[in-house]
Order: C-alpha cells, then structure tokens, then sequence
C-alpha cells in the first residue's frame, strides 16, 4: 500500500511487479499523515491482497528492516504453539515495547478471519486485537530475541492525543490510564505538550465522544481490559502495603 509516497515508492513497486506477478501494489494520493487512514489502509491492503491458503501474514510500516530471518523465524514459533495467534519482535529503536507491535505483527490467519478480517476503524485497533485474543483465552507474543529496525523515529507529538484515546475506547481503568500516562512524562518520552494531549484524548475517549474515531468498543472487551488491570493495580498495592 502507497499512501501518496513522494520519493521512489511507485518505481520500485513498479519494479517489483515486474519481477514478481504475485505482488500486488495499491496507490493512494498523497493527503499528508492522518493515523484514522492506516487501519483503512490496512484493512484495504489485505482485502485485495487476500489469500485464503495463507496461514499467517505480517503488516509492516515502510520503515521497517527486518532481519532475513525474521519471518521464517516467528513461523516457527507460531507453528510448535497453535494458540499463538499475534507476536513480533522487538523493535531496537524508540521505546521498548512490551507487547506485538504494529509493524512486524504476525499474526495467524485463522484467527484474523475469525476477527472479521479488518481493524476496527477507531483508536486503539492494534492494542484491540491483542485484547480480543486473551479474551479468547489465546496468546500474543513478543520476542525480544529477535529484533528489527525502525528506519525513522516513531511517533509525533500531535498524534498523542489518539494514544490516550486509545486507552479511552478500549476501557482503561483511569488510576491504571493515569499511572502510564505520568510514566512516559517522567520517562521523558514524551513532552509536556504531548502528555496533555494524551490526557485529553484519554478524557474525550473515555466520557464519550461524538467522533466515531474515539467512540468505545464493546462493554464486554471494556469490562475484560479494566479487571485485568485492577488485578495488577491490586497486586502493586499489596507489594508496597
């Protein structure tokens, strides 16, 4: 999927179209960056890129390099553990991820098309997947063993405001939602403007929002996010009692 790229994008997809008839290349115009469009995005790429023999696929941002290893590496893992249905690596760039990541998600595509086949369109869609799997009583991985590149820093600041909606729409309990909130300020990886920004979307998220982008998921996958995280809150207090 080219989302309006302005470098050499379209030639070397053009190129590799050539070389290979199976790879299937969408281009969109240029509208600048808007993260509402990558779920759609997403969504489109493996509508038309579908294969229904395939067992797993993996999404990857444009910045990525992988290893030459990398994929063959987690289908290995995905296949000696059938309830293994979401994993990646670990990125070695930006902050340290402690569940799949976006780019470099594999993920089983049994499960995927037990989900629907598509990312909901609202924020959060990426942690959602990963919390409708342990609902399911299945497993997300990541392995810190095995590890690839962001070719670029991730992130810009005015988009926090749809990280902290993220934590609205998907039910995060607010001693819990203010806890990570006041971490990445104190971790300084974010700014002041951007923690704000990320408590303001946390706040429209999580008292409702007329945007469709920040409206909440279902009260069954809210309800399973929050006991999940009152149980850790629990267990932080009684180690500090």
């Amino acid at each position: 999927m080219d989302d309006g790229s302005t470098d050499d994008t379209p030639r070397i997809l053009q190129k590799y179209r050539e070389l290979n008839k199976s790879v299937i290349a969408l281009t969109k115009p240029n509208r600048g960056y808007d993260i509402r469009r990558v779920p759609a995005n997403i969504n489109l790429a493996c509508n038309r890129g579908a294969d229904t023999e395939a067992t797993y696929f993996m999404i990857s941002g444009d910045d990525c390099i992988y290893p030459s290893n990398y994929s063959e590496s987690l289908t290995a893992r995905f296949d000696s553990n059938p309830l293994l249905v979401v994993a990646s690596g670990q990125p070695s760039s930006g902050s340290r991820e402690h569940s799949p990541s976006g780019s470099g998600r594999m993920i089983r595509a049994s499960f995927w098309r037990d989900m629907g086949e598509r990312y909901p369109l609202k924020a959060g869609w990426e942690t959602w997947l990963l919390y409708k799997a342990r609902e399911k009583g299945l497993q997300v991985r990541l392995f810190d063993d095995l590890t690839y590149e962001h070719a670029r820093p991730r992130g810009t600041e005015h988009q926090f405001v749809y990280w902290g909606a993220a934590m609205g729409t998907l039910g995060y309990d607010p001693l819990y939602a203010l806890g990570r909130i006041a971490r990445n300020l104190f971790a300084r990886s974010v700014s002041v403007h951007g923690t704000v920004n990320m408590l303001r979307g946390y706040l429209a998220a999580e008292l409702g929002s007329d945007d469709p982008f920040m409206s909440r998921f279902d009260k069954s996958l809210r309800g399973f996010v929050k006991r999940g995280q009152q149980r850790r809150i629990a267990k932080i207090a009684a180690r500090l009692i």
